[in-house]
């Protein structure tokens, strides 16, 4: 419940994740006291490293955008510098469907979205059916200001503006993937549509892939965790919570080893990580997708064309070269989004990886080699909620209970399941309890 700006609130804080820490910061930063609970040995959530020999590895490789404001913000509010924590990479898409390739690269010397039409009139290997109806339909969608009168699917939507099978392959599946981690025929029309518009329609800027320079635990969790402690905040992980009791005034707080009573909660995990928590919460149920990610290391010296490529003809859609993103030379990130239960084993998805990289290598006219030095993969099976139209997220706020409030990705919000929406819903529950106009919404 909103405070008075002079009342210190002590509030608990359960998951460290990314909306976890920017509620932390923020309320830390309005004078308040902070507790923040994870149950996990380390923070970051679904965002954290892992280590693998001597090597960091991400327990996904993430990519941001430069229209995440919210996250740049906690960057900047946190004291942080984006450009020491993020590679900076203009839209420019490589996409590879075996020996055919697409080439869409935009310029930094045009405005938004004046780039992106540059981008599409002059990409290669689109023919000009493709890329005419393209314009016509970021132009169109333009004049409806990006807004759905009723939502739908992304394929229904791509059907409607008559985009041809090439531009869906090779443009708009690969990026509907890449930010909803959700199939086209299932995917939220209007969510995709909220990703375009602020990516495509405000600052040429917002467009930038925005790439970790290294693994995320040393590039933005580790720092954002000294800072909450620096600001005072109390952090306790290996403290899984327990049970959460809402009390005429405050909640109860029950862990594993102790029971404390707290003026708010948030509630940072995962609908389905609540199921260990007693409390007295409707969530609904989500459907999920999951991300793997399966690293090649070769040699030093084995690097990509581009910093990062797209595969449209098999199981992966992006590989990531490491070396020039994220000074870990001779290292690559092959992402598959949203797929079905494996059939096979780990060594044949690393050679199915590996074939499909040299299907798009070969319009370069080089390989990489069949063995690399070693390779890990990694699977998050809940990596994300499938992003379905129109469906139903829970707000930040729960009316019957004032003092416990929701955040994570989950929540309702303008934006997929993406670290900016998890910021940005951090955001808004420290927001509830500060008091003041700015939602998730």
């Amino acid at each position: 419940m909103p405070s008075s700006p002079n009342v210190r609130r002590h509030v608990a804080i359960v998951g460290a994740g990314l909306a976890g820490l920017a509620a932390a910061h923020a309320l830390l930063k309005h004078g308040h006291q902070v507790t923040l609970f994870e149950a996990a040995p380390q923070a970051g959530g679904r965002a954290r490293s892992v280590t693998h020999k001597t090597s960091m590895l991400d327990n996904g490789q993430h990519l941001c955008l430069g229209a995440y404001s919210a996250t740049l913000d906690l960057v900047k509010e946190a004291g942080l510098d984006a450009e020491q924590i993020f590679k900076r990479l203009p839209l420019s898409l490589h996409m590879h469907n075996g020996l055919q390739r697409m080439s869409l690269v935009t310029p930094t010397w045009l405005p938004a979205p004046l780039h992106l039409l540059w981008g599409l009139l002059t990409a290669q290997g689109l023919d000009w059916q493709s890329k005419w109806r393209a314009i016509c339909w970021m132009q169109q969608l333009k004049k409806q200001k990006f807004t759905l009168a009723q939502d739908l699917t992304v394929a229904e939507l791509l059907a409607q503006g008559t985009q041809t099978s090439l531009a869906v392959r090779t443009l708009w599946e690969p990026l509907c993937l890449a930010a909803l981690n959700t199939p086209i025929q299932l995917a939220s029309a209007q969510m995709f549509l909220n990703v375009l518009c602020d990516s495509f329609q405000h600052k040429r800027q917002d467009s930038d892939f925005l790439v970790f320079k290294t693994d995320l635990s040393s590039a933005l969790i580790y720092p954002l965790l000294q800072h909450i402690q620096a600001l005072g905040g109390k952090v306790r992980p290996r403290s899984p919570v327990t049970a959460i009791q809402p009390l005429a005034e405050g909640c109860e707080v029950s862990t594993t080893t102790d029971t404390e009573t707290y003026d708010d909660v948030i509630i940072a995990v995962g609908p389905h990580q609540l199921k260990t928590i007693r409390c007295e919460l409707a969530i609904p149920a989500f459907e999920y997708q999951p991300i793997t990610t399966i690293y090649l290391q070769y040699r030093a010296d084995t690097t990509l064309p581009h910093p990062m490529m797209g595969l449209c003809h098999g199981a992966a859609q992006w590989v990531f070269d490491r070396g020039q993103c994220c000074g870990q030379p001779g290292l690559l990130a092959v992402v598959i989004s949203a797929h079905a239960p494996w059939t096979v084993d780990k060594s044949a998805l690393v050679e199915q990886c590996i074939l499909e990289i040299n299907q798009a290598l070969s319009s370069y006219g080089t390989q990489v080699e069949d063995a690399p030095l070693w390779s890990q993969v990694i699977t998050e099976k809940r990596a994300t909620f499938s992003c379905l139209p129109a469906m139903v997220r829970p707000t930040t706020t729960i009316t019957s209970q004032p003092q416990l409030l929701l955040a994570g990705d989950y929540v309702a919000g303008p934006y997929p399941a993406t670290i900016e929406g998890a910021i940005r819903s951090g955001y808004a529950a420290a927001q509830a309890i500060v008091g003041g106009p700015k939602s998730n919404s």
